[in-house]
């Protein structure tokens, strides 16, 4: 399912076209979120901006702390981990409950887990679980149920095996991948995120209301472990599409807190900047373009590097209006180094590729294309967004002026864009991605063949072999040393042109505490409070 909702706001909305939620008794958050849940079932996610809302209504068997960056135990009490480091024992807490007050045990989360796992569920997440010991041969037909490394020993008692060491294991499972679903709702209502009655969680919140077209209202569950820990009420997310629109929200008092997943706009960062209202934050994600390889055109990486080269970021940057960073490789600044901590991979890798006109130039004749001759219009694929739009116009014009190819600019309203996207109906797309845990593997291997998790139909055993090997490693410098090599050849076929890394603004009206952001890019309000 690409999209919960069947309709959106347009993209010019005006402050009194959205309804604003009337206060409820109690503390509120109202927040805007970029576009509506594009998955509702947490172990079926794949799209960051589900997993903003996915991430308050349910809770792994661990979960991020207050400070923003440790993983502590959520559903588990405990968690014994195995000498070799494949061997990890959960023991659940005493008397959890789901939000409809049943009882939630370790044979949910063996459903949850194995259910992603299940080739005719056709999770897009799939790949986040061949860490685990027989999970990839379980999709692909290899071997029975019972060998997969997920086994509940008892209602308390969950064991996973894993194929190699993963040190980031533990906060890999906090994401919503590795979140639980009720086996008896689910079984029962196969359905059951399509109507708010049957919509059963574990998290601080529940879902209420999702009656209009336009938000999403959570309320504070009862049932949750640390429920009275939990200080806000209700928490309202809006949909706002349009930047401008959702800065005319924030001033105008309509929502607290203004978030989008990459940029407020140019005018919020002018006017909050220096104001203890504005906050920013490293996100392990980048925004880059996919080349749709099964074109005849594209599926030549010289011009595919070409296209990569040809462009300045900066210049392109500077007329959006925003102050995100250019990136020349695969994996974004926010992301450690392997071997030094203190270090971002990026510095430790450095550039992957240059911006040279010249070289993109020699590449085009190269690949048959002098000066664009022969070459078709390029047809830019966004959403109807200003900004997106206006993106898609630089980068047209870039290659224009530097390639000699023309373009053409279609755009899709979100409800459709993704499908038009996996479709294949696109030259060039724009998309991004931000990991689910911090490690630059995670940045690489969306481009695995199986992963799911792009759109430009790229497959390529020598990349696979090269990822396979580096993650194969124990020692931190050698696995580091592999995924640096794995992203050189990523780079060097470029299915994919990288173009910013991801930085995370938002904004946050005073007396408003305890917000939390992580590098991923959700916000979490468990640990928020307003002040009286």
């Amino acid at each position: 399912m690409k999209k919960f909702l069947s309709m959106l706001l347009t993209l010019v909305l005006t402050a009194a076209l959205f309804a604003v939620p009337a206060m409820a008794e109690g503390k509120t958050v109202i927040a805007a979120i970029e576009g509506d849940p594009q998955q509702m079932d947490p172990t079926l996610n794949s799209y960051s901006r589900s997993s903003k809302v996915l991430q308050n209504l349910f809770k792994g068997l661990y979960k991020l702390d207050a400070d923003g960056a440790t993983y502590v135990p959520a559903m588990a009490e405990s968690c014994e981990v195995s000498e070799d480091g494949l061997t990890y024992t959960f023991t659940l807490r005493d008397g959890l409950k789901w939000s409809d007050g049943s009882d939630l045990t370790a044979y949910d989360f063996e459903y949850s887990w194995l259910r992603v796992l299940d080739p005719e569920i056709g999770s897009k997440c799939v790949s986040d679980l061949w860490l685990i010991e027989n999970a990839q041969a379980y999709y692909n037909g290899e071997c029975a149920v019972e060998d997969v490394g997920i086994k509940a020993e008892d209602e308390k008692t969950f064991v996973v095996r894993l194929n190699a060491p993963t040190p980031w294991f533990l906060s890999l499972i906090a994401t919503s991948s590795f979140l639980p679903v009720s086996k008896a709702n689910v079984e029962a209502n196969p359905n059951w995120t399509s109507d708010v009655a049957t919509y059963v969680s574990n998290g601080p919140f529940m879902l209420k209301e999702y009656s209009s077209l336009n938000r999403l209202v959570l309320v504070k569950n009862p049932y949750y472990y640390m429920a009275d820990d939990v200080k806000i009420d209700e928490v309202d997310f809006v949909i706002i599409e349009d930047a401008t629109t959702e800065l005319t929200a924030y001033n105008n008092g309509e929502i607290n807190i203004g978030f989008l997943s990459n940029t407020i706009s140019s005018d919020g960062l002018i006017q909050y900047k220096d104001s203890d209202e504005f906050h920013e934050q490293g996100k392990i994600g980048i925004q880059y373009c996919d080349f749709n390889t099964q074109l005849p055109e594209f599926s030549d990486s010289r011009v595919r590097r070409a296209f990569a080269m040809a462009i300045d970021r900066q210049a392109m940057l500077d007329a959006l209006g925003v102050i995100e960073k250019p990136v020349y490789g695969f994996v974004p600044y926010a992301q450690p180094s392997l071997t030094d901590s203190s270090k971002s991979y990026r510095d430790v890798a450095g550039d992957m590729f240059t911006e040279d006109v010249a070289a993109a130039q020699a590449l085009m004749a190269e690949a048959g294309y002098p000066n664009g001759e022969g070459f078709p219009a390029v047809e830019l694929v966004v959403k109807n967004d200003t900004q997106q739009k206006l993106m898609a116009q630089i980068l047209g014009e870039f290659w224009k002026a530097n390639l000699g190819v023309d373009y053409t600019i279609t755009t899709y309203e979100s409800s459709v864009y993704w499908g038009e996207l996996d479709a294949g109906h696109f030259s060039v797309d724009r998309n991004g991605y931000t990991c689910d845990f911090v490690d630059p593997s995670a940045n690489l291997k969306i481009f695995v063949t199986g992963s799911n998790a792009y759109e430009n139909g790229w497959d390529d055993e020598t990349y696979d072999q090269l990822y396979a090997d580096a993650m194969s490693k124990t020692d931190a410098a050698e696995r580091e040393a592999g995924l640096i090599a794995a992203e050189q050849y990523l780079t060097e076929q470029m299915p994919a042109m990288p173009v910013y890394s991801f930085e995370m603004f938002y904004l946050v009206k005073p007396g408003i505490t305890g917000v939390v952001c992580n590098a991923i890019g959700h916000m979490f309000f468990e640990y928020a409070d307003i002040a009286a």
